[in-house]
């Protein structure tokens, strides 16, 4: 009987061994605004980044931006690696232990929001994982092809109830378009996804920003 009991003790330290082995590790790539895991999180700080990544790949830029000319001072990851490149602002720029926000815009990225939303999404793929259709600004100014609403979509909770991700898509491929099918799409109302033109272009995403509660 004891050896019986041993040999089942075994049994159950490795199947408990296996099973620790089979769970998938964690997404150093995922950034999330409710959340504290990953590399870059509600909680990082400036002193976090440089143990992490190196003193070499966190850069201190500072500017002047909008009408207003408030300066503005952001730390940015990975410069020279625009698959890498992401620029956090912070709500204490003087200590920088409170991030505000962080941003990547561009074509291709590493970094990515929940569901798997990155640069180069789709509107057609953000329409599958949200469930529905969503609405979203025209193309005219800075703010284009701003995600307005998830309408009650899947993304609504994940991506808008604590903090929240703003997602822009590129009007690049407007240029597709007749000037009738542009001026369709054209100002800063709001528009389906499912709208035809927006259908037509089937535009992606080029910018992401992670405002933290």
């Amino acid at each position: 009987m004891r050896g019986g009991s041993i040999f089942r003790l075994a049994k159950f330290v490795l199947l408990v061994t296996m099973l620790g082995f089979g769970q998938s590790e964690p997404d150093l790539w995922l950034i999330v605004t409710r959340g504290g895991n990953g590399p870059l999180n509600l909680h990082t700080t400036h002193e976090d980044l440089v143990r992490t990544f190196g003193l070499a790949n966190v850069v201190e830029q500072d500017g002047i931006e909008g009408l207003s000319g408030e300066m503005v001072y952001e730390t940015v990851l990975f410069p020279r690696d625009p698959e890498r490149t992401i620029e956090i602002r912070w709500r204490d720029a003087d200590k920088k232990t409170v991030p505000d926000s962080m941003t990547i815009r561009g074509g291709k990225s590493r970094w990515k929001a929940e569901h798997g939303i990155s640069l180069g999404t789709s509107l057609n793929e953000l329409e599958r994982v949200n469930g529905r259709p969503f609405r979203l600004t025209g193309f005219c100014c800075d703010s284009s092809g701003t995600v307005t609403s998830w309408d009650k979509g899947l993304l609504e909770e994940d991506l808008q109830a604590h903090g929240r991700v703003v997602i822009r898509l590129s009007e690049a491929a407007v240029t597709k378009l007749t000037g009738k099918e542009s001026r369709e799409v054209a100002g800063d109302g709001e528009f389906s996804s499912r709208h035809p033109v927006m259908q037509k272009i089937n535009p992606k995403v080029y910018e992401i920003v992670w405002a933290f509660p």
